[in-house]
């Protein structure tokens, strides 16, 4: 078993740097020559692979940290409690013109019923 764990170690760190190489951007192989790493990686053993990951990753450019959007709470965001506010003006105005809809309507049939009575 001690014999095999070499072996193995250096067929996975050759599987991982041949994957990892093949997934690369090729614009971000070191040197642009991708034949070439994969050709140093499987010719030498482990001293390929390593190569492989330490050159590519110094190679890799730094990522910008992406800009992810602020997440406001919605009491916290004065578009949000703009809206509501005039959501409720909205609310308060059709609320007036109902009831002085409904008085009007009121009226008339009060109206209309006085004129039932008169004997004319």
């Amino acid at each position: 078993m001690t014999r095999a764990l070499p072996l193995l170690v250096a067929v996975v760190l050759a599987v991982y740097a041949l994957i990892d190489c093949l997934q690369t951007d090729p614009a971000e192989v070191p040197g642009r020559r991708r034949p070439l790493w994969l050709a140093l990686i499987i010719l030498l053993p482990v001293v390929g692979p390593v190569v492989w990951i330490v050159a590519s990753r110094l190679h890799r450019r730094p990522q910008r940290p992406r800009q992810v959007p602020r997440v406001v709470a919605p009491d916290d965001n004065p578009e949000f409690l703009r809206e509501i506010r005039d959501s409720d003006e909205r609310h308060q105005k059709m609320l007036e013109q109902w009831e002085e809809d409904l008085r009007r309507r009121e009226d008339d049939l009060r109206h209309q019923g006085d004129g039932d009575d008169d004997p004319r």
